[in-house]
């Protein structure tokens, strides 16, 4: 068994930064704190780096998932100048496609070390939460071309209110998986 005091510190943070974030994005759309809101979403996003690049001194995948997060910051960020159209729809479907990546290295990753140190219900958790997650990317990836086709747009719409909600269940299942793995490695 390795030291993983860096990788559970990591964790820790990422946790503490996806619950700042889910109040963040309710509180963004109150008119008197959403600006308050919108700088607390860039910090809890700051945390989260920082907990995924400390959580990759100790864990090969999540310094993996580190670098594609950048990648994939860049990405989106291109991605909104490309607009809607064609350009804009694959940006789309790299962004799910570098999203997937992140999520599955981190949670491959950290179960793998919840394996080796013997908690193998939260290592199980991942598992759980990298699937659901793949799924979820793979039907928005076919949403994102069916949406640019406009017979089938509404169909497409109406597809991805069941994808949000399947999405928000994997993110709570996530941010359990991360206080978990924190908890044991010692954070």
């Amino acid at each position: 068994m390795g030291n993983y005091q860096n990788a559970g510190a990591g964790l820790r943070k990422m946790f503490i930064a996806s619950i700042g974030a889910i109040i963040c994005t309710v509180l963004v759309m109150l008119p008197v704190v959403n600006i308050l809101a919108g700088i607390g979403a860039i910090v809890f996003g700051v945390l989260s780096l920082v907990g995924l690049y400390g959580a990759g001194k100790d864990i090969e995948g999540c310094k993996t998932a580190f670098v594609l997060t950048i990648i994939n910051m860049v990405v989106s960020m291109v991605g909104r100048l490309a607009g809607t159209g064609f350009l804009g729809v694959i940006f789309s479907i790299a962004d799910s496609v570098l999203s997937f990546l992140i999520c599955y290295f981190v949670c491959t990753s950290v179960s793998e070390v919840m394996n080796q140190i013997g908690a193998a219900d939260v290592a199980g958790k991942g598992e759980l939460v990298w699937k659901i997650n793949g799924v979820c990317y793979a039907i928005l990836i076919v949403i994102a071309i069916l949406g640019g086709i406009p017979a089938l747009a509404l169909i497409a719409s109406l597809a991805a209110i069941g994808v949000l909600i399947a999405s928000l269940v994997a993110s709570v299942f996530y941010m359990i998986f991360l206080n978990k793995s924190s908890q044991e490695l010692g954070a």
